[in-house]
């Protein structure tokens, strides 16, 4: 299978490569493509997309009860057991927004919010699509700060050792031609904010983890051929096991379906006791 001379990488592909090579080979290889089925995948993208598009609202507009109004743009109701557990969801989600919101300084605006940017290392070519970007005064430092929706609050081991956070680091520094050794997850269903503030060796250890990574997925790719599905199988193995009963290509990989049990769509979702506060449904009066 011929391979570009310059490798494309992101850091979600290159979690996907660590995660499982046979998962890998469905998505960016084969490409085939599913549709998304997971409540919690519906909630994480609203969420994140009520939060891209808030900033863009009037400032007199961004009140707790005008949240609602923008998070209904974004509304999803896959994956959900039915129609009273969505809206019960999409209670929720709008009380953790409204919390979250609250947190922030009415007069914040971000640099930017889901920029992509790139940066080229060798014959690799890094790509990152980042949630937000935040100008620390004073000066033209920048902080990246990636949103997190998911069941379990982050702690500093998972910002400090994330190659994501690290990679758009490397990439607002080289595309931006600023300062950034700041990062932040924002885990946005209990407001928690855990940051991380990254040495040059520590940013560079991480991108030479990521070039390696790269130099495995290319080799992969290029000892594949489309016409052998054996040689496929060996170049990009599975690694079955419980997460199996997650992935969105289980019914077509017999190792995985044997390692695992489906999972309901609406499994992923959180019970408000996962968090530090409980989540309670949205009160209309709330300004």
């Amino acid at each position: 299978m011929p391979v570009p001379t310059v490798y494309q990488i992101s850091a979600s592909k290159a979690s996907t490569w660590l995660d499982c090579p046979r998962k890998f080979w469905f998505q960016y290889v084969a490409r085939i493509r599913v549709p998304v089925i997971w409540a919690h995948l519906s909630l994480g993208t609203a969420l994140h997309d009520t939060l891209r598009d808030w900033w863009d609202e009037p400032a007199a507009l961004r009140t707790g009860r005008h949240v609602t109004n923008v998070l209904d743009r974004h509304w999803s109701t896959r994956g959900f057991r039915d129609q009273a557990h969505a809206d019960q969801w999409r209670a929720s989600a709008a009380a953790i927004l409204r919390r979250y919101l609250g947190d922030l300084d009415p007069q914040f605006e971000p640099l930017s919010r889901e920029r992509t940017l790139a940066m080229r290392v060798r014959d690799v070519a890094i790509t990152a699509r980042i949630d937000r970007l935040d100008l620390l005064p004073p000066g033209d430092a920048v902080t990246v700060v990636d949103y997190k929706t998911g069941k379990r609050v982050p702690g500093p081991d998972d910002v400090r050792g994330s190659m994501a956070l690290a990679l758009y680091a490397l990439c607002v520094r080289q595309a931006l031609h600023r300062p950034c050794s700041r990062i932040e997850l924002h885990h946005v269903p209990s407001a928690t904010v855990i940051g991380w503030e990254h040495s040059d060796e520590a940013l560079q250890r991480h991108l030479g983890r990521v070039l390696a990574i790269a130099d495995e997925m290319r080799a992969a790719e290029g000892r594949a051929i489309p016409s052998a599905p054996a040689q496929e199988q060996e170049a990009f193995p599975a690694t079955p096991g419980p997460l199996c009963g997650w992935c969105d290509f289980r019914s077509q990989c017999p190792q995985g379906e044997q390692a695992s049990t489906p999972q309901p769509s609406w499994a992923g979702l959180p019970e408000a006791s996962d968090w530090p506060d409980p989540i309670e449904p949205a009160d209309p009066e709330v300004a």
